[in-house]
């Protein structure tokens, strides 16, 4: 199987073996807040378990804020999820409203 790849501006075709090592099962992630950035670990595996140590590989992505809503949004759309209900404030809490 061809998969095309997106370049500068030339698009290549590669076999899909030369792309195997970005696919993995999502075992566990981190995310940290840097303000107008968010830094996602992301750790995954490549076979059944039990796993070790070796086993996991991880990686690193910066996105921006923006980034992280539409990559929520779409997670949730794919999922046939609904997004969590936003909880009311301090005063609508208090007031009952």
């Amino acid at each position: 199987m061809m998969v095309k790849q997106n370049g500068d501006r030339n698009e290549e075709t590669r076999p899909l073996d030369d792309l195997i090592d970005t696919y993995g099962v999502l075992v566990g992630w981190k995310s940290q807040d840097l303000h107008d950035r968010i830094i996602l670990r992301v750790q995954s595996v490549r076979k059944p378990p039990p796993h070790t140590e070796d086993d996991v590989h991880h990686s690193v992505y910066m996105l921006d804020k923006n980034q992280a809503v539409q990559l929520g949004h779409y997670l949730f759309q794919v999922s046939g999820q609904t997004k969590p209900a936003a909880r009311p404030g301090f005063l609508a809490r208090i007031f009952g409203r």
